[in-house]
């Protein structure tokens, strides 16, 4: 046996398998193994060898999952080669029952194991008929794809827009197929295709008649009474002329798959079948259908002489890894020359993620694509590791060019036509979509159909990484945020002595209820991304070897040499981080000021992936700094302070807000001629002269303490090196806004009662702070709301509380502009979202969050979500609407209140301040405002899924495969076809000697 192309063997009878192993992290008791990569063969008769071994996976009950190799993406992939599959389903009302649902089972298990190379569309055949009183009921046959006269790719987008559809069915009409057949056939010689197979699959129960109601014209009256018209009975040789005129002129010709479903009728799709290379099995029940269908999956995995190497698209690994790609080669035998397998080695999204936006700074991004244009990685999609199924992959101009502006910049379209081809290049846009001049740097990835592209605006042309300090003598030790395990038998033995009992470890503290922490010290955890091989780290539970390495590494003193080079495990600049931020320590500990004890964390999250949080404790072993809202928020408004929403956090101890603050980049001065040279009028970049903020491009000028700074104000850089926070508990933040926020008259402070201008008492003034997306900073609902149930607190729109008054500020003051955008990584439930506590009835700590796939037993828990597209509006705030008195006043009175309001800014901050006056509710009835609930949802933001969102992408190539000589040889199998009406079919063992004999028999 050979492996094609360049896998080696030594014997005809056994197949070897060659690879460098690699370090894998030696798992404690009871752990689920895992490893950066599986490698595995799977073979034509479903046997599989996998490395890592590793136990099996069970479902909810515990028992072992079935695993069948020859339906698995890269399997299907590297064997079939590119075929056009078109499924015709017999609806007539003959099918109703359970029939139609083995019918609509066929379809689903053909379409799930189609693959992105892959053609597909589903015809419903049928026709419309009169009843036996002489009514005319509907039916015609339809295309069940959203494309009507072509077919759609088998990508994921379109295989969910399919399944959803047919399971949407319902059986009705006559059995009158002819327009069924004569549709499949127009659609598998229309473009775009590949050309290489043709396939039919037909699901039909043979039956020629649908019963005494389906008649087959409209009946008449006679003296007597009304007598019905004639009951339908179809004649097949219809079919079988069309079919036989229209494949006649297919190249490649159609090869028919029928499926006679419970009924012993064969002669109909059996002659089919037969007269057009295929053959015909009977469906009794709809389980276990792959095995059922051997017939036609055994025939695509024998048929196409496939050598080729090919990556696979994206999918989700079916034992726990994420999503993944497949590098997957066919092994054919040396004797026989058909394939008895496929070799396959796997590569994570993660991994490939890790590698994009490792060597990233300032505002630079890379995106990932294939040949199709698709995107696989983009910093504004979801990352894999939140994907709740296979990912639907949407076309990078929707990411790169600003669809509401006639698809600008018009000149990415050069790049994307250029990447498609895997060609390498650059191109600069003077106003690529963020609006800023950036310069696209891309290239083809070696033997694969990738691309990849980075994105790389003027001000980051040049950046200073962080050095670490010469002199070390004033930098104290920095601890690693693991502090149990510094009281490991490891720990103890290579680390200096009483290193443990230095830290004076708390545990269970009456503010840190449940955690392990030390009020002496910071602490440092480094993201993944600060490590060489992020996977590694993530799936290594050997936690106190990881924490004797990281706290040698950050208070070492060798050389910083990288990733490149050597055996070090820490990316370059790391410790240099660590270091600089070391001194602020003392700070954090010898501060006081009022609300100090309300005060949870005080943090400093870096662009490297190093956070230093205050007191010390552990974070979450994928926790991300540069991945949360705060820091995020932060660094899309570097030049204010920015307040979150109120959230429960992360380490479980309540619900906070976050103020955080952006650390710029250090700067380079630069000359008055760069200056000029750059712009006369400004704003200018970091480095040039300045004396208000409106003169930066950053929005931030200060008096810098650099060299040669000349003691001017000069702009700060465009590149955020870090972001400061300070969680507080959201009660104190709430308690000391009311606070500050009385009246002059103490009379109508927030909060307050007292009587309407109509003379009538239940008047009060309502006080909220909200965000520039119109999210809720302050309401004094929240006050009320369980710490656990963050759906009454974290991200609610102000439309929801006040609805009125979001109304009058989008339609009537264009202060709140609304936006919308189509989200294909949605994420759907089918229950309401519950909180998620531990069976104490207490939220997760970060250790439990780390341990509970290690620790989950045989039953995992139940979810409910499940992937979608989805409809997001949203809104954001104009501020210029505020005008020159930096505010916007009205009256409302609607459904749900009445009231006099005003809005306006906080200077230096994301908030806005929205005071309500004489607010007074109404009610409709005694239990339900139906007009109020209408008009909060009109003014509400969220996530809506859409039925169907996949016909986005239209196919530009009418090119085939075949036309392009890409197509593999075809070895015509002669398959073996015979139908009478005692016939049962060959089983899958059977068949597939038949499959054998009849190659030989050929050849």
């Amino acid at each position: 046996m050979t492996p094609a192309p360049s896998t080696q063997s030594t014997s005809p009878q056994c197949l070897i398998v060659s690879s460098r192993k690699t370090k894998r992290p030696t798992p404690r008791s009871g752990a689920v193994t895992y490893d950066r990569q599986w490698q595995y063969f799977g073979s034509t008769t479903g046997m599989v060898r996998e490395y890592p071994g590793r136990e099996w996976s069970t479902n909810f009950a515990g028992f072992y999952n079935d695993y069948d190799p020859r339906v698995r993406p890269w399997y299907i992939a590297a064997t079939s080669g590119p075929k056009d599959v078109v499924i015709i389903l017999d609806c007539s009302d003959s099918m109703k029952g359970e029939k139609f649902s083995i019918a609509k089972a066929v379809a689903k298990t053909v379409i799930n194991t189609l693959t992105k190379q892959d053609y597909v569309n589903v015809i419903c055949a049928r026709a419309s008929y009169w009843d036996e009183v002489g009514k005319w009921h509907f039916y015609q046959t339809t295309v069940v794809s959203c494309e009507q006269k072509h077919m759609v790719p088998a990508t994921i987008a379109h295989r969910k827009d399919l399944i959803k559809n047919i399971q949407d069915l319902k059986p009705g009409g006559t059995s009158e197929l002819e327009a069924g057949f004569d549709r499949a056939f127009d659609l598998l010689k229309s473009n775009p295709r590949t050309g290489c197979q043709s396939v039919i699959v037909f699901a039909t129960d043979g039956q020629d008649t649908d019963g005494e109601d389906v008649r087959c014209g409209p009946g008449y009256y006679t003296r007597s009474g009304y007598v019905p018209g004639p009951v339908c009975r179809y004649n097949w040789t219809k079919v079988w002329t069309i079919a036989d005129a229209k494949n006649a002129y297919l190249s490649p010709q159609t090869r028919i798959f029928s499926y006679l479903i419970k009924e012993d009728a064969e002669k109909f799709p059996g002659k089919l079948a037969c007269s057009h290379g295929g053959s015909l099995l009977k469906l009794t029940t709809g389980e276990n259908l792959i095995s059922q269908m051997s017939n036609y999956f055994e025939f695509l995995s024998t048929n196409a002489e496939t050598t080729k190497a090919l990556w696979t698209s994206p999918y989700l690994d079916a034992w726990g890894l994420g999503i993944m790609v497949t590098h997957a080669i066919p092994v054919i035998s040396k004797i026989t020359k058909r394939t008895i397998g496929v070799v396959g080695i796997d590569a994570t999204l993660d991994k490939l993620e890790n590698f994009l936006t490792k060597h990233q700074w300032g505002t630079v991004y890379s995106f990932l694509i294939n040949n199709q244009g698709e995107t696989i990685f983009h910093p504004k999609l979801k990352p894999s590791t939140n994907l709740l199924e296979d990912p639907i992959f949407i076309p990078i101009e929707k990411l790169e060019q600003n669809q509401r502006k006639n698809n600008e910049p018009l000149e990415f379209s050069l790049i994307v036509q250029d990447m498609k081809l895997g060609k390498e290049g650059s191109l600069r846009i003077d106003k690529a979509v963020d609006g800023k001049p950036r310069t696209y740097y891309y290239a083809g990835l070696n033997n694969s159909e990738y691309s990849f592209a980075y994105s790389i605006a003027d001000t980051d042309m040049e950046f200073l990484r962080s050095q670490e300090p010469t002199n070390r003598t004033i930098y104290k030790t920095s601890y690693f945020n693991l502090l149990k395990e510094y009281n490991s038998s490891l720990a103890r033995s290579l680390l200096p002595l009483g290193t443990f009992e230095e830290i004076e470890v708390k545990e269970n503290e009456p503010k840190y209820p449940g955690l392990r922490i030390t009020d002496k010290y910071s602490t440092i955890f480094l993201a993944p991304m600060s490590y060489c091989d992020p996977i590694e780290y993530i799936y290594d539970d050997n936690l106190d070897r990881k924490t004797v390495e990281a706290h040698k590494w950050i208070n070492s003193y060798e050389p910083d040499v990288g990733c490149e080079k050597g055996e070090q495990k820490f990316e370059q600049g790391v410790r240099a981080d660590v270091l600089i931020t070391q001194p602020i320590e003392e700070i954090w500990k010898s501060r006081k000021f009022e609300s100090l004890s309300q005060i949870k964390w005080t943090n400093v999250g870096l662009r490297s992936g190093v956070f230093r949080t205050y007191p010390g404790h552990r974070s979450r072993r994928t926790y991300d700094p540069t991945k949360r809202p705060w820091y995020r928020r932060t660094s899309a408004a570097p030049h204010q302070i920015s307040i979150s929403t109120p959230y429960m956090d992360a380490a479980g101890v309540g619900k906070i807000n976050t103020i955080s603050q952006a650390v710029f980049e250090g700067m380079k001065v630069k000359t008055e001629e760069e200056c000029s040279n750059f712009s006369l009028t400004g704003p200018w970049p970091g480095g040039c002269k300045c004396n208000v903020d409106e003169d930066c491009i950053i929005k931030v000028c200060y008096l810098s303490h650099a060299e040669d700074a000349n003691d001017h104000r000069r702009c700060a850089t465009e590149r955020v090196e870090a972001v400061t926070g300070l969680d507080i508990l959201y009660d104190d933040f709430q308690n000391k806004t009311m606070d500050s926020m009385e009246a002059s008259d103490f009379k109508k402070s927030c909060g307050l009662l007292y009587d309407c201008p109509d003379g009538e008492p239940g008047c009060s003034t309502r006080c909220y702070l909200f965000d520039s997306n119109a999210y809720l900073i302050m309401d004094p609902d929240f006050l009320t709301a369980s710490d656990l149930d963050e759906s009454k607190y974290e991200r609610v729109q102000l439309g929801k509380k006040e609805g009125e008054v979001m109304k009058d500020l989008i339609y009537k003051h264009a202060f709140i502009r609304r936006t919308e955008r189509l989200d294909f990584q949605g994420s759907c439930r089918i229950t309401p979202e519950e909180p998620k506590v531990t069976l104490e009835g207490i939220p997760k700590n970060p250790e439990e969050q780390d341990d509970y796939i290690r620790n989950k037993g045989p039953i995992p828990k139940f979810n409910s979500e499940f992937g979608c597209i989805q409809d997001v509006v949203g809104y954001s705030v104009n501020e210029t609407a505020l005008g020159p008195s930096l505010m916007v006043t009205g009256n409302v009175s609607g459904p749900c209140m009445s009231g006099f309001y005003y809005v306006t800014t906080l200077p230096k901050t994301n908030l806005y301040l929205l005071v309500i006056e004489n607010w007074k509710p109404y009610r409709q009835s005694l239990f339900y405002n139906f007009n109020c609930m209408i008009t909060r949802s009109l003014v509400n933001s969220g996530a809506y899924r859409i039925i169907n969102g996949t016909c986005q992408h239209q196919e530009a190539s009418t090119l085939t495969l075949a036309n392009q000589n890409k197509c593999p040889t075809l070895r015509n199998l002669r398959l073996p076809c015979s139908f009478n009406a005692g016939y049962r079919a060959a089983g899958g063992a059977a068949l597939l000697l038949q499959l054998v004999i009849g190659y030989f028999f050929i050849t």
